[in-house]
């Protein structure tokens, strides 16, 4: 179970007391609404505003338009949210993953090309400056897998490299840069990505790692992004047999599952072994990753029963809500698994003040604060990363 008091939340009593009194006063379409991270593609406020009046969720993640588009959708998230939302942006490469006009940085694989690691903190600081601008408040960054396979399409250019202490020295600085800005960090994609060339979007993707080499490897990155205070994780459609076979003994391999349904990889492995207290949420579940693995009506609670606190984007939205529900009604989900994910969510959320911004009005920034979207300061960041980053292919 969550220790809100500990890292990575550090929360006082009062906002404990926050936290359980609103738990204690929702409805379970209220509990239940709070684990979905909705995808926001259509930008229609009429329709957004029913998704949250019967819906509830905890998140958001959109489509890129301009800097001002965004702030003014962002605003309108909030205002018409009970309880303040987790409003999310993909920034691997700079500001550009947080609205249109954005400024790019560089690309991880560029941040290791490097000599040091002030292009990765110069991404992630451009990334934050312009995603808060934008009222986004969670970044789903850094990128913490290996490339050890130079074919692997997901992570080829997003991915530092393959080196652990490379991983670890440049996502640290990322992280660092993100957080000057006030906003939450997501490590990604567990149990770690870069061994083969699967493509989860498409298939399973199979960490094949001994535990051993994974323990030395991506267990090594993981414990100590863990160990420095990040706040959440995003799970991967990537399955890890021999720790799945280690976990639990016999179990036969139709059985052993990606990480987003597996509770032996989500909470032996992460929660337990590594003593990860943060924020677990699921990659995209529309990827065949996830989707071949189950019928969607187990998959959407078998996710957070695996201990997964957060579901990302709807298929239908209707029927993946009904989905979760009956779910936590039939005992997939148990009641103390709801509540600790719960716990969680707005744990997050009171670490982020959003509870004391809302009573204050200021969970959307001022305005005038767009101007750092493409500033010079951030271009000229932009252009000393590309200089750092040049390298000799063949001489």
């Amino acid at each position: 179970m969550v220790d809100l008091k500990q890292k990575p939340f550090y929360l006082s009593d009062e906002d404990i007391r926050w936290v359980e009194e609103t738990i204690a006063s929702m409805t379970d379409e209220e509990k239940i609404g709070q684990l979905f991270i909705m995808l926001d593609r259509k930008k229609d406020f009429d329709e957004t505003k029913e998704i949250f009046d019967r819906f509830h969720i905890g998140g958001c993640r959109y489509s890129n338009e301009p800097a001002e588009k965004i702030y003014e959708q962002n605003r309108f998230y909030q205002e018409h949210s009970k309880i303040p939302v987790l409003i999310a942006c993909n920034c691997d490469n700079g500001g550009d993953g947080a609205c249109g006009g954005g400024t790019y940085v560089a690309t991880a694989a560029a941040c290791g090309a490097t000599d040091d690691d002030s292009t990765a903190y110069s991404v992630g600081y451009v990334s934050g400056r312009e995603a808060a601008a934008v009222g986004c408040n969670w970044d789903f960054g850094p990128v913490c897998d290996l490339l050890y396979n130079w074919r692997n399409t997901i992570v080829n250019t997003r991915a530092y490299g393959k080196d652990p202490e490379l991983v670890i020295k440049n996502a640290k600085a990322y992280v660092r840069g993100v957080r000057e800005s006030g906003l939450a960090v997501c490590c990604k994609h567990f149990p770690g990505d870069g061994i083969e060339e699967l493509d989860q979007h498409l298939v399973m993707g199979v960490n094949t790692m001994e535990c051993d080499e994974w323990d030395s490897t991506f267990g090594h990155v993981y414990k100590e992004m863990i160990d420095s205070g990040i706040q959440s994780i995003m799970a991967g459609h990537i399955a890890l047999p021999e720790y799945s076979r280690k976990l639990r003994p016999g179990i036969k391999d139709e059985d052993i599952m990606p990480a987003t349904l597996a509770p032996e990889l989500i909470t032996d492995l992460l929660r337990g072994k590594l003593g990860f207290n943060g924020l677990v949420l699921t990659d995209a579940s529309h990827m065949a990753g996830m989707t071949a693995a189950m019928p969607r009506s187990q998959q959407v609670p078998g996710a957070i029963a695996a201990g997964c606190d957060m579901f990302l984007f709807f298929n239908d939205i209707e029927e993946d809500f009904c989905y979760m529900m009956d779910g936590y009604r039939n005992g997939i989900i148990t009641e103390e698994r709801l509540t600790d994910a719960l716990r969680r969510i707005l744990g997050l959320k009171a670490s982020l003040k959003l509870h004391e911004k809302k009573k204050k009005g200021t969970l959307i920034p001022e305005k005038e604060g767009l101007s750092v979207v493409g500033c010079a300061e951030h271009l000229a960041m932009a252009a000393e990363a590309a200089k750092k980053s040049i390298t000799l292919v063949k001489d």
